[in-house]
């Protein structure tokens, strides 16, 4: 298990430098001046000047060639150091660590909120395997995954927000805040994880211990949460490992629409400014969580069967 988490931590610093790289460079391809749009940020237009423009550049070294630029903010980064944003003129780890705790809430709250609803409706839609209930729960499955999440929170909004006025429009004023953009978050993760979970319990009702068990004459509601429930779960792992990926990257267009103050809100703040190193340790961030999420559930999947080896290794 050691050797794997080894390979898969060098894999992920492979990955984080690839996704850097690309983000860096494409970045400075897109159209518009870094110093201008600074510039533009922070004080309008009758803030672009050449006296500024001059200044600026000289300030973030925006006139030397781009490969030096990179090859020393990729010294920095492996050092810890993201540099300090263009726009806000204070260190980007600094400005990360006040919106990460906003962003972890958010996605932990529509995950749970996903794993509350998905797996109880898909138990009871495998159970009752084409009939009503089963017919209702896809049904279910069909309608909130079929509509995007920004469509969605606009919805939401309105009914919710501007005509019902029971919870708040966005912004972060109190736990009422987070209502509706983790129902927004959460609506594409559930609507996959109980499709997975009514599959994987429809594979395990078919298993031959299952008919041994009831010719035993054991109680159903104990074959349920002793037998089936135990081996139906390890794919449902991977697929919440999986959708907690999408919710970050989720994160980025809902925490905009709701005005959630998190990484996500940052980071398109960054693009507009064309803030480069806001921009780098924003997707950075995002990055390595989605690759640590996908580390974790392998060990989670590994501890729940054994049976699985790692580089022709027992795990």
């Amino acid at each position: 298990m050691i050797k794997y988490i080894v390979k898969r931590m060098a894999t992920v610093l492979v990955v984080l430098w690839m996704v850097a790289t690309l983000t860096y460079f494409t970045v400075h391809v897109t159209p518009g001046d870094t110093a201008t749009a600074i510039l533009y940020s922070v004080g309008g237009e009758s803030a672009v000047n050449s006296d500024n423009l001059e200044r600026v550049r000289s300030k973030y070294d925006l006139d030397r060639p781009v490969y030096e630029q990179y090859f020393e903010w990729v010294i920095n980064a492996f050092k810890g150091k993201l540099g300090t944003s263009y726009k806000y003129n204070k260190p980007v780890a600094y400005m990360l660590k006040l919106r990460v705790p906003n962003t972890i809430r958010l996605g932990l709250a529509a995950v749970v909120l996903s794993i509350v609803i998905s797996i109880p409706f898909g138990i009871v839609s495998a159970l009752h395997h084409n009939r009503f209930l089963d017919h209702a729960g896809r049904l279910f499955t069909l309608l909130i995954s079929s509509f995007p999440s920004f469509w969605v929170a606009v919805i939401l909004i309105i009914i919710c927000a501007l005509k019902l006025k029971l919870l708040p429009v966005g912004g972060m004023q109190g736990p009422q805040s987070l209502i509706l953009p983790a129902v927004t978050l959460s609506m594409g993760m559930t609507a996959a994880t109980t499709r997975m979970m009514r599959s994987s319990m429809l594979d395990v009702m078919g298993q031959d211990y299952i008919w041994v068990c009831r010719a035993k004459g054991l109680k159903w509601n104990k074959i349920i949460t002793r037998h089936m429930l135990k081996n139906a779960l390890p794919p449902i792992i991977t697929v919440i490992g999986l959708q907690i990926g999408h919710v970050l990257g989720g994160a980025v267009i809902i925490e905009n629409i709701f005005s959630w103050p998190g990484v996500g809100g940052l980071l398109i703040d960054a693009i507009n400014a064309k803030d480069t190193p806001m921009i780098e340790g924003c997707v950075l961030l995002i990055a390595f969580g989605y690759a640590m999420i996908h580390l974790i559930v392998d060990m989670i999947y590994a501890c729940l069967d054994p049976k699985l080896k790692y580089g022709g290794e027992d795990a």
